[in-house]
């Protein structure tokens, strides 16, 4: 699955071209790449680190893909976006989690994380997923505030971060039907 569109770029205002690639198990190479910018650039909005993942072998990048899709949004001619679409056990099949949403700096208040979403969102209508959940970090006001303007709602379900005292996540939801 490939999506196209424009968003404004950041500073010039001009429209960029933009696609969403849907990655397979031979892009894990791109997947890391893009996952380590993401723990770099960004280390304290993840559960993981740059450390932990950067030791990951080729078998564990691949073992990402058997917990559902990872999506790529390429701008300008490099990935600027990364979203997943899992599918926990515990979870019934007309649901699915979205994690470790990420737009690099640069890309950021142009638009790309809402296409991006939005772009998941449909295809995941179309193959027959209902709600949508998700985690999101205590203190991460420009996330929650798109992920209430996509339409997902508080569900006043919050946990503890495993190691980290006092921090904590809610879980939100959104019904697509």
């Amino acid at each position: 699955m490939t999506s196209v569109g424009s968003v404004r770029s950041e500073g010039t205002g001009s429209l960029t071209s933009f696609r969403v690639d849907v990655l397979t198990k031979d892009d894990w190479r791109r997947l890391q790449s893009i996952r380590l910018a993401a723990l770099n650039a960004d280390p304290t909005a993840f559960l993981s680190s740059h450390e932990t993942e950067l030791a990951y072998l080729e078998p564990r990048w691949r073992e990402e893909f058997s917990r559902g899709e990872w999506y790529v949004m390429c701008a300008g001619g490099r990935d600027v976006g990364l979203v997943a679409a899992t599918r926990e056990p515990n979870l019934p099949l007309h649901e699915c989690d979205l994690e470790f949403l990420w737009v690099a700096p640069g890309s950021r208040r142009a638009g790309c994380a809402t296409m991006l979403l939005r772009t998941v969102l449909d295809r995941l209508r179309d193959s027959g997923v209902r709600t949508v959940w998700l985690w999101i970090l205590d203190g991460n006001d420009p996330a929650m505030s798109l992920y209430e303007q996509l339409g997902f709602q508080r569900t006043n379900q919050r946990q503890p971060l495993p190691g980290q005292l006092g921090r904590y996540e809610e879980r939100l939801r959104l019904r697509l039907c």
